[in-house]
């Protein structure tokens, strides 16, 4: 993630900051900033109350209702979207493991029609909802910011591979423990022109997100100062201020 005044993070926290203290979502979606086939929005929903009882979706598919992944990590392989779907369920334990900051919260993945340069194709189509495992840290916007750039980061130029990927800042009916929370919604998408076409480049995106989230230390979060990154090859992060020397040198103090 490069730095400066017209990097991801800063553009995303200014736009950001006239809304970061809304109590309920925006009447219309909010895009913070775009490059490379990714888009980082405030969304125009709500994020769902978390726990939260099975329920079926509009399109008759059930949702299983809100299980503690982290909590209960052998309840991933039973969740009926990863049945099929190694990449997926890498993805949740990756969010879901014991020193992960984050945890997600839901998930779903579907296949729909769309057209390639005018032709028939796939598309294959995932979400999840990420939330801090800390709730507390929920409740400030700009840990969601970090969080959506450093994954925008690890898919930068996702379109160059028919890849899209769309993150969203979602306030959240409620988080046990939080206050007004925020919560993180990602989409991704992959097109194709058949299903195992589809389903390679959504894949690709998938995995470089799912390293994005295996590498965030237990400490991520938005500090205002004193959080530094590694500009260059695998995010590494620090808290507390930069050592002497290091600031110019691949890492950058915010």
């Amino acid at each position: 993630m490069t730095t400066g005044s017209n990097s991801p993070l800063d553009a995303v926290l200014s736009a950001l900051a006239p809304y970061k203290n809304i109590s309920v979502p925006l009447e219309e979606a909010l895009v913070l900033w775009q490059g490379g086939g990714c888009i980082i929005a405030i969304s125009d929903e709500w994020g769902p109350p978390v726990p939260y009882p099975p329920a079926r979706r509009q399109n008759g598919s059930m949702n299983q209702g809100y299980v503690s992944l982290k909590r209960n990590p052998g309840a991933i392989s039973q969740i009926p979207e990863v049945a099929d779907c190694p990449e997926l369920e890498q993805l949740l334990r990756a969010a879901n493991c014991a020193d992960s900051p984050i945890e997600s919260v839901g998930c779903e993945k579907a296949y729909a029609s769309t057209a390639i340069h005018g032709q028939p194709g796939v598309s294959l189509g995932s979400y999840v909802n990420l939330i801090f495992t800390e709730p507390g840290l929920n409740d400030l916007a700009e840990n969601h910011a970090l969080l959506a750039c450093t994954l925008a980061n690890a898919v930068s130029g996702c379109d160059h591979w028919w890849s899209r990927v769309e993150i969203e800042l979602e306030k959240f009916k409620g988080i046990a423990g939080a206050g007004s929370p925020w919560g993180l919604l990602v989409r991704v998408n992959g097109d194709g022109r058949s299903q195992e076409e589809a389903r390679k480049l959504w894949a690709e995106s998938l995995a470089r997100i799912t390293t994005a989230i295996a590498q965030l230390p237990r400490d991520f979060r938005w500090s205002g100062s004193g959080l530094a990154l590694q500009r260059t090859g695998s995010p590494q992060w620090r808290s507390g201020p930069v050592p002497n020397g290091l600031v110019g040198k691949g890492w950058t103090q915010y």
